[in-house]
């Protein structure tokens, strides 16, 4: 009895055999695949079978030594590449909208779209996020968030080349008097595989809890004895804000790196504009059988929560 510890100790601090060695990806799926067909009942699979099957695992695994030797390497580069050139045309894109300075334009282009100097002041264009993001009808966008949305001054998009799936959004604001920190964000993570494992939002401080657009007062009828009365209770509301914190749900997770990658950068002068056409604007065209219905919502929301549009001709003058 007294020599089982001694066993197992000297067991323990021998070195490993090459059973468990730790796997590579490749080697873990073809340990897998080799399994399998190891464990094949002989009424599934004769010795006959079970070679071409071994042989077939082979040259399944070939697929997978070029996805990860090069697909996966050549893939990852390509998009750098394509990453480096679509941030320098964003960076341009903003460079246009904070500039103070006038720009130049053709006299014929002048005359074409009515623009002249009779004294407008040049400035930048301040709400140029503010409506694109209310035009993008994407979030949830309360009273209260409206205002707070003023103060927005850029969203931009941060990649990691550590990772190349791995991203942030920040959505940058000026000081202001309902919250810190003044750069809200959110990163989603990619595992090894490429596949989205989770989105970590910033833990925004409200300055006070009337200035907190994720909470409302209501008011509740509740029975005491024979009478009623009426209490002030606070609940949680959908708002702008409540994009920041943490969600599980990794569809609906997938759906906002979908929207940020493939719609609101690709599309925000669309959105500035409220241009975006229906197949763009949240996919309103997957349901043709509605699209007279549909019609007449947008007639109703053009330029609803993001101004009118003839607000938006007199912008467009001034910049």
């Amino acid at each position: 009895m007294s020599d089982a510890p001694q066993e197992q100790q000297q067991s323990s601090s021998e070195p490993k055999g090459e059973e468990e060695k730790e796997l590579s990806p490749l080697e873990e799926d073809k340990k897998d695949l080799y399994d399998a067909i190891k464990e094949l009942k002989p009424e599934d699979a004769n010795d006959n079978i079970k070679s071409k099957l071994l042989t077939l695992a082979d040259v399944h695994l070939e697929y997978k030594k070029v996805e990860d030797e090069h697909y996966n390497i050549e893939y990852d580069n390509l998009q750098s590449k394509y990453d480096t050139l679509y941030q320098d045309i964003y960076d341009k894109i903003d460079e246009i909208v904070k500039t103070k300075e006038k720009i130049e334009i053709s006299p014929e282009e002048c005359e074409k779209y009515g623009i002249t100097d009779d004294g407008v002041e040049n400035h930048e264009i301040e709400d140029y996020w503010q409506k694109v993001i209310l035009n993008s009808r994407y979030f949830t966008i309360t009273d209260k968030d409206k205002t707070i949305l003023k103060y927005i001054k850029k969203v931009n998009m941060v990649k990691f080349p550590e990772n190349v799936n791995n991203f942030r959004v920040d959505f940058i604001f000026q000081p202001n008097e309902f919250f810190t920190p003044e750069i809200l964000s959110k990163t989603y993570e990619y595992d090894k595989e490429g596949s989205l494992k989770k989105a970590i939002g910033t833990n925004i401080e409200w300055k006070s809890k009337e200035k907190n657009p994720t909470i409302d007062k209501v008011k509740k009828k509740i029975k005491k004895g024979k009478k009623f009365i009426y209490e002030t209770k606070e609940e949680k509301i959908d708002s702008f804000f409540s994009f920041f914190s943490q969600v599980e749900d990794m569809t609906f997770l997938s759906d906002e790196v979908t929207f940020f990658k493939e719609d609101l950068f690709v599309n925000q002068l669309e959105y500035y504009l409220d241009v975006v056409s229906k197949t763009k604007n949240g996919g309103l065209d997957d349901d043709l059988d509605d699209e007279d219905d549909i019609e007449g919502e947008d007639k109703g929301n053009k330029g609803g929560e993001g101004g009118n549009a003839d607000g938006q001709k007199e912008e467009c003058k001034q910049q």
